[in-house]
């Protein structure tokens, strides 16, 4: 009976496909804005981690292909309050997905003059 039960549990989970990646979008730049401009610091926890991983994509990502110099100095609350104004000024983008918004935030603003 064992020897049954443990077969069907072995063949239930190797049949069993685990997607790891997802399809879904997870911030449109208007609902991180909205993250962004948070009083609350979980919200805002949010929005710096966000910002921080897309930054660590890029940096993942072959140097020359990139071209980016962001000074070491810059705290993440001068670059969340420079995000928000960007995707103000950019109203535009308000519907394009956040990884591209800032990623294009970082690019327009920390391009280097080679």
């Amino acid at each position: 009976m064992v020897k049954l039960f443990c077969a069907i549990f072995l063949s239930v989970l190797i049949s069993n496909k685990t997607l790891a990646a997802s399809n879904n979008l997870f911030f449109t730049s208007a609902q991180l804005i909205s993250y962004c401009k948070s009083d609350n610091l979980y919200e805002q926890g949010i929005c710096d981690g966000y910002i921080i991983a897309v930054n660590d994509v890029i940096y993942s990502i072959d140097q020359k292909k990139t071209n980016l110099c962001i000074p070491q100095n810059l705290s993440i609350k001068n670059i969340r309050s420079s995000i928000i104004n960007f995707i103000i000024d950019n109203a535009e983008l308000m519907s394009v997905e956040a990884n591209k918004v800032v990623g294009k935030f970082f690019i327009n603003n920390f391009g280097c003059n080679n």
